[in-house]
């Protein structure tokens, strides 16, 4: 009777035994799942041409190219900004819109127009100034980092005095809506081509 007992209370902790070592296993996928989670990083991608620009394409032989990170606590955006071909560029922006319309600016990529220490927005905060856009082709590629003192809200203006009421978007937040839902476009200025000269959907 006792050795029954005895047996009984043995496998009954050899069950408990294998179902804590499932729970642990389990549990370490999970925390595994969710580093990667905070880890991951939403990516976007845009072609740039003249013949993406609007409301009138532009024949240009330049091209180039932008690459988005969206940090995975949705708080910052990191890019990069190449191009070939141009001569004489201005300004680089991400603006709101789909391919087919012209919108207002909500970020700079970079600037080369002389705006001095800050960005002027009318109806807002002057924005922090953004990286000089090498003036010609096949120079270093543009990078940065883009945070909510980075948002134009309402649209920022390339041209002191020059008042401009579109807003883009209310908050960063919105912001990174608009471009991880396909909503939003890079475009490259020139001196040539001061609405741009070359531009892309950033999908």
């Amino acid at each position: 009777m006792q050795m029954q007992i005895f047996r009984r209370a043995v496998v009954g902790l050899m069950v408990l035994g294998l179902t804590l070592s499932a729970l642990a296993i389990l549990s370490c996928g999970e925390n595994d799942e969710s580093t990667a989670r905070q880890t991951d990083t939403l990516t976007g991608n845009a072609t740039l041409t003249g013949a993406a620009e609007r409301p009138t394409p532009v024949s240009s032989s330049g091209i180039g190219m932008v690459e988005l990170h969206v940090s995975a606590d949705l708080a910052s955006i990191t890019y990069t900004l190449k191009y070939s071909a141009l001569t004489r560029v201005t300004q680089a922006h991400i603006h709101v819109g789909n391919e087919n319309i012209a919108g207002p600016i909500i970020f700079f990529l970079c600037t080369n127009v002389g705006l001095g220490t800050s960005v002027p927005v009318v109806g807002g905060p002057p924005l922090p100034t953004p990286p000089t856009c090498p003036p010609d082709a096949n120079s270093t590629p543009v990078s940065g980092t883009l945070t909510e003192a980075n948002l134009s809200k309402p649209s920022a203006t390339a041209t002191p005095g020059t008042a401009s009421t579109n807003q883009g978007a209310a908050s960063f937040s919105e912001a990174v809506n608009q471009i991880t839902t396909g909503n939003s476009y890079s475009n490259v200025h020139t001196v040539a081509n001061g609405g741009g000269e070359i531009r892309g959907q950033n999908k």
